[in-house]
């Protein structure tokens, strides 16, 4: 309900400042907003920033073009915002960390190449095989994986993205020897585990969910503390046997650095209004996220935060930052 209400509160500001005469001059008038996506079509972050892109295109009274620019883990579509004007103009959605370099970089660096404007949603994973791998439960997968150590495999959308992180997580706790595939989005990823081309995945509810629910994928948990109402029939990675495992992936919103604070703060009261409209808070939990909210220093704490907590697994070697 607190979280209801700030919104709420943030839809009314935000209604002053973009509904009255002018706001569109302000937010640009009749220049496209560009919002890119570092992966390709079909993932989490497309589907954000489709949704999204498409309620801010009637707040702002202009053109909203959104971009697929994937490439290197979200390496290209960050450099390519990071390097646009200084405008506002050019708005990134992406994980929580827009770039796997954040990874080995002091936290003081933080914000060099770009500045967060909002956080947009949260979601956990679900745990998911193609059907012919013979485990039924993550147990079982578990100790097949043991049985045959270094055969097995598992797709992530790039190195060092929060899918791989977690899954390395996984891996570890759970003491398996399991291959990491890494491609250029989660479309291609789910492509090859349809395929049976790899065994495991942690993907997103929206990237997921429907390939369960057809059978032609099997779901062995969710990532959540708890069931998650949609699939009641699924345990969590807790429950399957490794004890307090938690993980989610949150997506945020950046532009270059140096993009003045105004501009920063139109983006951001634009977007959080997004986030209270009917249909679009629909759309995002019919797809399985959780929708946030909130001004741009929370996205640059829950940023420093994630950074601090999995940096040690990139500096172990465990995950690679130069990765394509």
């Amino acid at each position: 309900m607190q979280r209801r209400h700030m919104l709420g509160a943030m839809a009314a500001l935000a209604s002053s400042a973009y509904l009255g005469k002018g706001h569109a001059q302000g937010a640009g008038g009749n220049v496209p907003l560009h919002v890119v996506v570092p992966f390709p079509p079909g993932g989490g972050t497309d589907v954000l920033g489709r949704a999204i892109g498409y309620r801010l295109e009637k707040l702002l009274g202009r053109p909203v073009v959104v971009e697929n620019k994937p490439g290197a883990s979200g390496i290209v579509g960050a450099e390519y915002v990071a390097k646009s004007d200084r405008d506002g103009n050019t708005l990134l959605f992406s994980g929580l960390v827009p770039s796997v370099r954040y990874y080995s970089r002091p936290l003081s660096q933080i914000g060099a190449e770009l500045s967060p404007v909002c956080m947009i949603a949260r979601s956990p994973y679900l745990v998911a095989v193609n059907p012919g791998v013979p485990a039924k439960t993550l147990g079982e997968f578990v100790q097949l994986a043991k049985s045959r150590p270094g055969t097995l495999t598992f797709g992530s959308p790039g190195n060092a993205t929060p899918q791989h992180l977690a899954t390395e997580r996984f891996r570890s706790q759970a003491g398996i020897d399991i291959l990491h595939v890494p491609y250029r989005g989660t479309g291609p990823m789910m492509t090859d585990l349809l395929g049976g081309q790899i065994q495991l995945v942690f993907a997103t509810v929206a990237a997921a969910e429907q390939h369960v629910k057809s059978g032609r994928l099997r779901a062995l948990a969710v990532t959540s503390a708890d069931r998650m109402d949609r699939l009641p029939d699924v345990p969590t990675v807790a429950e399957a046997g490794i004890p307090d495992f938690v993980a989610e992936i949150a997506f945020g919103t950046y532009v270059a650095a140096g993009t003045a604070a105004a501009a920063i703060g139109g983006l951001n009261r634009a977007i959080n209004q997004a986030l209270t409209d009917a249909e679009v808070r629909g759309k995002l939990i019919e797809q399985g996220f959780i929708p946030v909210g909130g001004a741009p220093a929370d996205l640059e704490k829950s940023l420093l935060a994630e950074v601090k907590a999995v940096s040690e697994l990139v500096r172990s070697g465990k995950v690679r930052i130069d990765a394509a």
